[in-house]
């Protein structure tokens, strides 16, 4: 749901001009909500409503994932796929390394978390990938790609070509990674009209859609957004003011962003890989061998992890189960819903 109120509120903050046309010389644009798991494009075109682009799949959201296998290239769910048994040929979670340092925190636990992918420093101190002897990607090329893809698709369902868009991130993204996100972009063949804070996209759409209950007396409302990667929080405020901009006074509605919090780290895909640490060190103690060295088996403990995650949410607890986890073996534990304690944490 805020993933279509951050579109949405994009859209709104830049285009209410293009919504309100019905000139229809003037170009479409696209919203591209682009996270750290997932990214979603929104379409408006001169007097259309706004839509959700759906992909191959007729899907709203395609996961971030771009894949390389024997010369083919894929995206989605089929770069998923491929990294299931290819787990090093498909790059995903890249918000997480655009726009940093090799030695940030970050990055770091990128590393940690994905020990099969190759991740060395440029000249410049910015991590890249080495996919092969003859191929490196930086993770703001791998991005691009995905922005191209997403381009592609509202290009095929508007049916001409689009090259202006607004993009989402998050709000605590700093200057350079923010340019990060604006090279990727521009590789993509994408002129950004405006790079949103996604807090403030998600608070433009809430009250578009509230403004008669907009007055002179000011109201609050909290928006809290806990994604894949990272948790936000954002107290804004709306009210009614007046204003002579144009030569006479009227009332508007205004909302103002009184404070903002945030963790970069806490997130749904946080939870999911400290399952998988759970389900490694249950592996280990039944004698099941050094999972970490099989990047194939560390995938399939991550996916089952997810699996697990998702099944918990409605379940007091439930049995992981995979088969041929590494050596033939296969692997079954009972993970209970409440909590697991594990190494003096509660996840």
């Amino acid at each position: 749901m805020l993933n279509n109120l951050k579109m949405y509120g994009a859209l709104c903050m830049v285009l209410l001009p293009l919504l309100l046309s019905h000139n229809t010389e003037a170009a479409a644009v696209i919203s591209i909500d682009f996270g750290s798991e997932w990214m979603k494009i929104g379409i408006v075109s001169p007097g259309v409503p706004m839509e959700i682009v759906l992909n191959k799949e007729s899907k709203r959201k395609t996961p971030a994932v771009v894949a390389f296998r024997d010369d083919v290239r894929t995206f989605g769910e089929d770069a998923v796929t491929v990294g299931v048994r290819f787990p090093k040929n498909s790059y995903k979670y890249l918000l997480d390394l655009l726009g940093k340092p090799f030695d940030h925190p970050l990055v770091q636990a990128y590393k940690q978390r994905y020990p099969y992918y190759n991740i060395v420093a440029t000249e410049r101190g910015t991590p890249e990938f080495i996919h092969d002897e003859n191929t490196r990607f930086t993770p703001e090329e791998l991005v691009a790609q995905l922005l191209a893809k997403a381009k592609e698709f509202a290009e095929v369902s508007h049916g001409q070509q689009i090259s202006e868009c607004v993009i989402t991130v998050p709000g605590y993204f700093n200057q350079v990674e923010r340019r990060a996100m604006m090279e990727a972009a521009s590789l993509a063949g994408l002129n950004v009209l405006q790079l949103i804070n996604d807090y403030t996209a998600i608070a433009i759409n809430y009250g578009i859609f509230r403004r008669k209950e907009i007055n002179e007396t000011a109201w609050h409302t909290l928006f809290f957004d806990m994604g894949a990667a990272s948790t936000k929080a954002a107290l804004v405020e709306y009210k009614t003011v007046k204003t002579k901009e144009r030569g006479y006074v009227e009332t508007i509605p205004q909302l103002q962003v009184l404070g903002v919090g945030f963790d970069r780290t806490l997130g749904g895909h946080e939870i999911t890989l400290r399952l998988r640490e759970h389900l490694i060190k249950a592996w280990e103690a039944n004698g099941g061998g050094d999972v970490r060295s099989s990047p194939r088996a560390m995938e399939k403990l991550l996916r089952e992890a997810e699996r697990l995650k998702i099944v918990l949410s409605a379940n007091t607890e439930h049995y992981a189960q995979i088969e041929s986890l590494l050596d033939d073996k296969d692997f079954k534990h009972l993970v209970s819903f409440l909590y697991y304690y594990s190494d003096n944490q509660y996840v």
